[in-house]
């Protein structure tokens, strides 16, 4: 009799898979520097939630890809654990500050599903710019929002098998 199944399900797998697409395109060096995205701490948080959010927006359209979400979720709020403690928070405040990445991971899926959704690209850069740039008439924002909608509307018609690998995350640049 098994009480304990060894080994990651599917789901886990393919979430592992996934993450380590969306961390390769977004840590693209042509995506940092000047009039790109600021290659800081923060900078990075916000290009990795930003194709983190592309992948959710992707994987939702399919109902049988609830699991899937799921796995992925949790293995990108892993990586942001294992980050900041990479950098130095302390065990007692990681719990606080994870719990303000989820705030923050959060209204951004919302905000730029939302956008997505409703084709609205100004709105798109406009959050981008916000949360990227602090400064929503940032004009890298438009350059992330053009690749954030071509990403979107390239994945849609893709296999989710293939958004684990690096050109389904080749966008306009």
């Amino acid at each position: 009799m098994k009480f304990w199944r060894f080994g990651a399900s599917r789901a886990d797998d393919d979430a592992r898979r996934l993450l380590g697409a969306v961390t390769a395109a977004a840590r693209s060096p042509a995506l940092y520097g000047e009039d790109m995205a600021p290659d800081s701490l923060q900078g990075r948080f916000e290009v990795m939630t930003l194709h983190a959010a592309l992948a959710l927006y992707r994987l939702r359209d399919e109902p049988g890809l609830a699991p899937l979400a799921q796995s992925f979720t949790d293995a990108l709020f892993s990586a942001f654990d294992a980050g900041l403690r990479e950098d130095g928070v302390s065990d007692t405040a990681v719990p606080r500050r994870m719990r303000r990445l989820a705030g923050d991971f959060y209204g951004r899926l919302r905000a730029y599903s939302t956008a997505l959704d409703a084709g609205d690209d100004g709105a798109l850069a406009a959050a981008i710019g916000r949360n990227l740039f602090a400064d929503e008439s940032a004009a890298a924002a438009a350059t992330f929002a053009r690749r954030a909608r071509g990403l979107a509307e390239g994945q849609r018609s893709l296999a989710v098998e293939r958004l684990f690998l690096p050109d389904a995350w080749a966008g306009p640049a």
